[in-house]
């Protein structure tokens, strides 16, 4: 190889046709991973922290009305459903576990039920999905809703 065909300027690549076909290839990636459909940990710590919220809810309506208060999975609807009417529907690549009552309420799976005093049945919610694991944990002796970290 001579001198000459090491310098010139026709063989290779330059620093922009490199960054160029850089850039291209993390926006393919990117857009890859926007569309791989699955709940994400964000997602799962999302659900977790709306599921709190509703327990809490009906906790508070619990007390406020002076009435039982309940919230229950609906196993064919794959959600969660709080007597105040609230929804919260549980994505299919999520696994939920929960730990209390062993009842059925109005033909749903029980989850906790929340009375006047602020006491509960106590519940325990994982939902997990490919090693994200969260928590939500009903005291049954004060009601108190509260988060377990991962």
């Amino acid at each position: 190889m001579s001198q000459a065909s090491r310098t010139d300027p026709r063989s290779g690549f330059t620093l922009i046709e490199v960054m160029a076909v850089m850039t291209i290839i993390a926006m393919l990636a990117s857009l890859a991973v926007a569309f791989i459909p699955g709940t994400g940990r964000a997602d799962i710590k999302v659900l977790t922290l709306r599921t709190a919220a509703l327990l809490r809810r009906e906790r508070l309506g619990a007390i406020l009305t002076g009435h039982s208060r309940r919230i229950a999975l609906d196993v064919g609807e794959r959600a969660l459903v709080g007597d105040g009417g609230e929804v919260l529907p549980i994505p299919r690549d999520v696994v939920l576990d929960v730990v209390g009552v062993d009842e059925r309420w109005s033909g749903r799976q029980a989850v906790v039920r929340f009375e006047p005093d602020g006491a509960s049945t106590g519940a325990k919610l994982r939902f997990s999905r490919e090693g994200a694991d969260y928590e939500v944990n009903v005291n049954w002796y004060t009601g108190r809703v509260a988060i377990d970290p991962p």
